[in-house]
């Protein structure tokens, strides 16, 4: 099998199905899986995706709890063949025979562990963020908050052609299957978010590189639930975990004053919005304690 493809369903099996579909649509010319996880979804969600296996092929796996955005693809992982792992979250739709264009790539670049591509809106509208730096001490002191720049000049290029990055969206993640297996898969610790950056430094670690492949799209219709309370604050929860897993116990303690100092101040002026994030990086310790996951 040449490449498995992973999708992640929660609730949400219309945008399933036409992520299967589109992916059936375009694919051609190379051997590939589509491999369902269900993070325990409403029963008549789950009926709904059954239904769609009439008519579309695809191994669709009933997860026991909801395990998030790691857990969820790592649980699909384990069931898949492919040579190479297509981690696609199920509101996005293909739009031409990308993954082809991502295995022949791949192929010819054995040091390459993972690749991303640019996200598009129904409309075309390119998303600001389909690859960035590490969001580390770097990133927090000297603002390097804008990866086309920040990119443009590291590589001295207009970046037509596929480039090195920190890391690509976690949206779509093509992986060849000994790179994603050398640095240990998603951690199915983080529930949501931070899951791409903590792969990427992981297989960094073990010298593999990671590539934004601009000669391809994939539209994405993005969540519109992202600012609700429970979400900023589990953002804050799963980057101090990346943090404090990834770097020195020094490092992850300066990191953490740079953001006291952010978060106090920024609460402030809106309290509603920064106050959690702060009481959070504050207390310090297990981040994860204070996670969705751990207090359902």
């Amino acid at each position: 099998m040449d490449v498995s493809i992973i999708i992640v369903n929660y609730n949400s099996s219309s945008y399933t199905i036409n992520c299967i579909d589109s992916i059936y649509k375009f694919t051609k010319d190379l051997d590939f899986e589509i491999i369902v996880v269900d993070n325990l979804s409403q029963t008549e969600d789950v009926i709904t995706l059954e239904n769609h296996l009439k008519t579309a092929d695809f191994k669709l796996i009933k997860s026991q709890e909801n395990l998030g955005f790691g857990g969820g693809n790592h649980l699909g992982y384990e069931a898949a063949t492919g040579h190479h792992l297509a981690f696609v979250n199920n509101d996005a739709e293909l739009t031409e025979n990308t993954l082809l264009k991502l295995l022949n790539y791949s192929n010819a670049h054995p040091e390459v562990g993972c690749l991303g591509l640019p996200q598009i809106d129904a409309e075309g509208h390119t998303f600001k963020y389909s690859y960035r730096q590490f969001i580390d001490l770097n990133y927090h002191l000297f603002n390097h908050k804008k990866p086309v720049k920040y990119y443009s000049k590291l590589h001295n290029s207009d970046l037509s052609e596929p480039f090195t990055v920190d890391l690509v969206s976690g949206a779509f993640m093509f992986f060849k299957r000994e790179a994603y297996e050398k640095a240990g898969g998603f951690d199915p610790k983080l529930f949501l978010f931070y899951e791409e950056m903590d792969i990427c430094l992981r297989l960094k670690k073990q010298g593999y590189s990671t590539k934004f492949y601009p000669k391809s799209t994939f539209i994405h219709y993005m969540g519109k639930s992202s600012g609700s309370v429970a979400l900023r604050k589990e953002f804050t929860v799963s980057y101090l975990y990346v943090i404090k897993k990834n770097y020195s116990w020094l490092y992850y303690q300066f990191l953490r004053f740079i953001l006291i100092l952010k978060y106090g101040i920024k609460s402030i002026f809106k309290p509603k919005k920064h106050f959690i994030p702060f009481k959070i990086v504050l207390q310090g310790g297990d981040s994860l304690r204070h996670s969705m996951r751990a207090n359902r």
